[in-house]
């Protein structure tokens, strides 16, 4: 069995990343939010809602509250899905072909999963 200690590295500094990322967009994306709606705490999903990933794009040059608390969310979603690529190019490299095809399979569900969705 190889010594994976160099994956394992990787894999948390992408899940620690990934998390932290989206506490500081969330966290700055909550202070926007009060700073522009003051104490109104209701979130309506409208026509501001950047959720939707072709939404998002287009309105990503805005930086609002909306925007920044989709981004964190968006962060978590794919987070697993770049730990999953990660992976997969970490046993090719290794030509560990057993777990590219394990992990290519993941990846290839995470993707349809992510299409679809």
């Amino acid at each position: 069995m190889r010594n994976n200690a160099s994956l394992e590295k990787m894999i948390s500094y992408i899940l620690v990343t990934g998390v932290l990322a989206s506490i500081i967009l969330s966290f700055l994306g909550l202070i926007l939010y009060y700073l522009e709606n003051r104490l109104c705490l209701e979130i309506s999903f409208n026509e501001q809602s950047t959720l939707l990933l072709g939404r998002f794009f287009i309105q990503a040059n805005r930086v609002n509250s909306y925007t920044l608390l989709s981004a964190s969310i968006l962060i978590v979603l794919f987070t697993p899905y770049v730990r999953v690529f990660t992976s997969m190019i970490y046993f090719m490299k290794i030509k560990d072909y057993k777990y590219v095809i394990l992990t290519f399979t993941v990846f290839i569900a995470l993707t349809i999963m992510f299409l679809v969705h």
